[in-house]
């Protein structure tokens, strides 16, 4: 007797609607096809399945967990092949990836989105990151993929081998552009050429402005990037002459400061900005660059208070040594240097160690003293420790308080010279959601291959999220909408990330109504207010959402 009776079959979709037509539009799976090699015995192409591995990276926190059964829930791969889906698959696709033109397919990606979605690139910031791994990789030692080693560890671990990852990213919403995997103990002034060049040719052209930190302040980098016509902007560091230089000039002039930059502070209540001023340097850098020198009132306290601290911890313990009287010059001489080394303060303090004989008698010989009783006379050297502050030194210092340089080879006003450099934090944040949103975990993965790989696909996970960011917000800012209510409890967001506007669609299913072996109904969730207008930024139809890809 036939089995006449209904079957409910639950599909999650959650953002998987959003983020697909993000990854059409950009024809990742078609660069996949072209220069990703393929088995035509595979079950699953080899596109497929990094197509899905890739939506996996930018919804899961534990990527390629229990892949199979993730991708049957979502309807990612038909019944019969969901047994298919499992690890070792997993792994002989990034094999292959890691053998591909990975350089190709993430240039055809990215002039896609600069295409698409008209994304200015005429400034790229660059920065890296450590990706931290817990094995040994001792069984890899001829790998041709960026070798995991020791080296300044920036989650500090530095018991742990780890990867450099370096990312560049527009200055227009911080759209990820280019990057590359490096050893370990790479330095970032030996990463920035490459860059540099790499994102020349991925532009066509040498005249966008390269932003970095202190590691791009390389003569040779620097001159290099002048010499092939284009621009940059990077913060000078405290080791250079010309910091020196400026310090003795602003103990005998008044620098003219101009009102340049307000940046809200998240971190007050009463939403007082940070404010920052600039001013041109009355000379230029040693290879002819021009300078401009910054104030921030907010970086002026923080230095004032460090250097306050610094001063007090040396103070705190100078003066049980300068209360003691001591028998050993070296080692009271060693121990007031290695205080003042420790806390950084040598500076500060004027020191010396004074001589002194102290006198003792002690009688000649045994049983109580009588007034006949000799007495021998015992002189032993002793030493003491002296110090004061140096208060000309501390007010010197203090002129140059809250002021750092940027070095630059544009003529832009100082104002927007700063502007640049102080988006180089929507950057920082790419890095951080790249730890924190999308829990980057190639510690699961022993081939240093499959790593470089996986990153690959974290590249792309963060700039399919970026564009869905980017376009809700220019969309709210056209559409005069100053927030929506997408934080617990409805309350307002009005800068939302992408993580927190995917968020929204984690649980939204479609129901599959089954007879006899065959769909005879597809009923899908209701979406909430907030779900349909965060569809509307990001140019989708409530309708389309539940269509099927």
């Amino acid at each position: 007797m036939p089995d006449t009776s209904l079957t409910i079959t639950p599909v999650r979709l959650g953002p998987l609607p959003i983020l697909r037509e993000v990854v059409k539009a950009l024809g990742i799976e078609d660069a996949f096809l072209k220069h990703v090699r393929h088995d035509p015995r595979d079950k699953i192409p080899v596109s497929q399945t990094l197509i899905i591995a890739l939506y996996n990276v930018m919804t899961e926190r534990c990527p390629l967990y229990q892949m199979d059964e993730w991708a049957l829930q979502r309807g990612l791969v038909p019944a019969e092949f969901a047994a298919n889906f499992n690890d070792d698959r997993m792994g002989r696709a990034l094999d292959r990836l890691f053998c591909g033109d990975r350089a190709a397919i993430i240039t055809d990606i990215v002039l896609s989105a600069l295409k698409v979605y008209d994304i200015d690139v005429n400034r790229i910031h660059n920065d890296s990151t450590t990706v931290t791994l817990f094995g040994d990789y001792a069984a890899y030692p001829n790998t041709q993929a960026a070798k995991p080693l020791h080296g300044h560890n920036k989650d500090h671990r530095p018991d742990l081998k780890q990867l450099v990852f370096s990312l560049s990213v527009a200055g227009d919403g911080a759209i990820p552009l280019y990057f590359k995997v490096w050893d370990g103990n790479i330095t970032d002034d030996t990463t920035h050429l490459s860059n540099w060049m790499a994102l020349r040719t991925l532009v066509g052209h040498a005249k966008f402005i390269y932003v970095a930190d202190c590691k791009l302040c390389v003569r040779e980098t620097m001159g290099f990037i002048q010499t092939e016509g284009g621009f940059f902007v990077t913060i000078m560091p405290e080791t250079r002459q010309e910091i020196t230089r400026f310090k003795q000039w602003i103990q005998d002039n008044s620098p003219v400061w101009k009102n340049a930059l307000h940046l809200p502070d998240t971190k007050r209540q009463d939403g007082t900005p940070r404010v920052f001023w600039t001013m041109d340097s009355p000379f230029l850098s040693s290879e002819g660059y021009r300078i401009v020198w910054i104030k921030s009132l907010d970086k002026q306290r923080e230095d004032e208070q460090r250097r306050t601290a610094r001063i007090e911890r040396t103070e705190n313990a100078l003066k049980p040594l300068s209360d003691t009287v001591h028998t050993n010059k070296n080692t009271l001489e060693q121990k007031t240097i290695a205080i003042l080394k420790e806390n950084r303060t040598g500076e500060y303090f004027d020191w010396q160690i004074t001589h002194d004989v102290e006198q003792t008698f002690k009688q000649c010989s045994r049983g109580r003293p009588t007034p006949s009783t000799e007495f021998r006379k015992i002189e032993k050297a002793v030493y003491r420790l002296t110090w004061c502050q140096k208060a000309d030194r501390i007010q010197y210092d203090a002129r140059y308080d809250g002021i750092f340089p940027v070095i630059t080879n544009r003529q832009d006003p100082a104002a927007e010279i700063l502007g640049y450099y102080k988006y180089q934090p929507h950057l920082e944040k790419r890095h951080e959601q790249l730890k924190s949103v999308y829990n980057v975990a190639p510690v699961f993965l022993k081939n240093p291959q499959r790593i470089e790989a996986l990153l690959s696909l974290y590249f792309l996970g963060m700039l399919v999220t970026s564009l869905i960011e980017r376009k809700a917000r220019k969309e709210m800012k056209n559409r005069g909408v100053e927030a929506i209510p997408i934080y617990p409890e409805g309350r307002n967001c009005k800068a939302p990330t992408a993580d927190k506007l995917l968020a929204l669609f984690s649980d939204v299913r479609l129901q599959h109504i089954g007879k006899d072996g065959r769909v005879i109904q597809t009923v899908p969730d209701s979406l909430t207010k907030v779900q349909r207008t965060v569809l509307g930024l990001v140019g989708i139809r409530p309708e389309a959402y539940f269509d099927p890809g």
